[in-house]
């Protein structure tokens, strides 16, 4: 079989649900670009997580790589919404139909205020909207170290700017030290206001995270999850309850999650029959986008056109929307 070209899958129009605002290193790039930054780098050469295991892995390639780099003077509302615009503007550019965009930096949000925050992003996603017509939803990230009055917190943040665009909420973080039990109130507090339910859970820990993240926390959607494999009878549980997997290659590589790509557990899932998606995660910390994430799937499993195409449709059944729009977006990915 012929592998689809990286071409021919950038042309399909896409839907993605799992991809980081990454607020510090794209205000790092923009003062790069107008001479107020450092020399220029590339983030996901900064760290090397093979010298460290388990959940310090991504805590030294996400956050040791962009501390201390951006000075306050950047957190303003202008530089936020551009950042925003930015990130749909290459969304744009692979064919996004739909995305959903995290952000939980503490910094953006105890500098400017999360109204003024989620303001700034609001404007840049109308803009893009306009301009080159991508939708998008936010997704507020709680992490976990931060602890549950935190959480609820940001949980009050995101029902208090629906109207910015907010979809969902995501429990993120440490998923060893921190368990769900400790956000069931916040994030109970969240799915009561009808905002979409996501956890981080299945990746650095096992199936025990998932399960208590499915009925302590109601999550409708998990960040990664791939650790659902070694429990046959919670895969049988994703499938008959449509729970959707959020699947990041590159970044479970990158992690040492898994020692290749054709090591990942993707095809077990998917045979399964768990709804997953594919999602580039983390593009600037990792160097990847959407297309070619689903073109390193589509080469390794040797996976026809349609079969990705597939793959585009169950994000759109996934996404934090309404019914109408998840039609509408059903239809465009046709």
């Amino acid at each position: 079989m012929i592998t689809p070209s990286l071409e021919s899958i950038r042309r399909l129009p896409k839907v993605e649900l799992h991809l980081h605002l990454e607020t510090s290193l794209r205000l790092r790039r923009l003062a790069e670009r107008h001479g107020d930054g450092d020399a220029a780098f590339e983030p996901h050469l900064v760290a090397d997580p093979a010298k460290f295991s388990g959940y310090d892995r991504l805590r030294r390639l996400r956050y040791a790589s962009r501390a201390g780099k951006i000075p306050n003077e950047l957190y303003t509302a202008e530089n936020i919404e551009q950042i925003t615009y930015e990130l749909l503007e290459e969304s744009a550019a692979h064919h996004l139909r739909y995305v959903e965009v995290r952000v939980g930096g503490r910094r953006g949000f105890s500098l400017l205020g999360a109204s003024r925050m989620l303001e700034a992003m609001a404007r840049a996603r109308a803009r893009a909207e306009e301009a080159f017509g991508v939708r998008c939803g936010f997704i507020i990230t709680i992490v976990r170290e931060r602890g549950p009055e935190e959480a609820e917190e940001r949980v009050l943040e995101a029902i208090a700017c629906r109207e910015c665009g907010v979809v969902g909420v995501d429990l993120a973080g440490d998923e060893g030290n921190y368990p769900p039990t400790l956000y069931t109130r916040a994030l109970g507090r969240a799915r009561e206001a009808g905002l979409g339910i996501t956890v981080h859970a299945g990746e650095f820990a096992g199936p025990s995270s998932i399960w208590t993240s499915l009925y302590q926390l109601g999550a409708a959607r998990l960040g990664h999850g791939i650790r659902a494999v070694e429990d046959p009878e919670l895969l049988d549980y994703l499938r008959e309850h449509h729970v959707t997997l959020e699947i990041c290659p590159s970044s479970n590589m990158r992690l040492g999650l898994v020692s290749s790509l054709r090591g990942h557990p993707l095809k077990t899932l998917m045979s399964a029959g768990v709804p997953v998606t594919i999602n580039s995660d983390d593009p600037m910390l990792l160097s990847t986008d959407l297309t070619r994430e689903l073109h390193l799937v589509a080469e390794t499993f040797q996976m026809r056109l349609d079969e990705i195409a597939g793959l585009l449709q169950t994000a759109a059944r996934a996404a934090f929307v309404s019914n109408e729009m998840r039609s509408a977006l059903q239809h465009a990915l046709r």
